[in-house]
């Protein structure tokens, strides 16, 4: 299986019409409250500390672990929301599996789906064309609440530099 970036994408912008958000930042937590989903901080176990968070289908909440820096934690947010949008099926199979942090393979199909939703969802095009050229990726980081490394693969990913 490949992953449909496409599809992952127009849900993220789907979401930000639905909602009508045009200018940044977008709160990925606002989204999830609107749609029933509840945000739960939590403190890990110490040999657990490597989650970053995951989304429980049973109780439809996004566990985030409360010691994450907070831009990491809006992705976490942003990213688990793919999860429970894009993948709900397998959130509910026995398939679903939380990952660690550094197990997170590069290759997996609906990983790289929830990413891309939450980079999507987080900075969309649409909303980074008004401001990329003029501002520095530390401003712009700023500007949509997330940390300069996401900018900068937006910025890669969308314009090529």
């Amino acid at each position: 299986m490949t992953p449909d970036y496409r599809r992952a994408k127009g849900e993220a912008i789907r979401l930000l019409q639905q909602f009508g958000l045009e200018k940044p930042p977008v709160n990925p937590m606002d989204i999830a409250k609107a749609l029933g989903v509840k945000i739960s901080f939590v403190e890990f176990e110490k040999d657990l500390n490597n989650i970053s968070g995951f989304y429980d289908f049973e109780e439809d909440t996004i566990f985030v672990n409360k010691d994450e820096y907070p831009l990491r934690k809006t992705f976490t947010i942003a990213h688990e929301l793919g999860h429970r949008i894009l993948h709900a099926e397998w959130a509910k199979s026995s398939d679903y599996k939380v990952l660690m942090r550094g197990d997170v393979r590069t290759d997996d199909p609906k990983e790289a789906e929830a990413n891309a939703f939450a980079a999507n969802l987080l900075v969309p095009r649409f909303m980074l064309n008004k401001y990329w050229e003029e501002f520095s990726a530390t401003q712009l980081s700023e500007l949509f609440v997330v940390s300069v490394p996401v900018i900068r693969n937006r910025i890669s990913f969308e314009y090529g530099v």
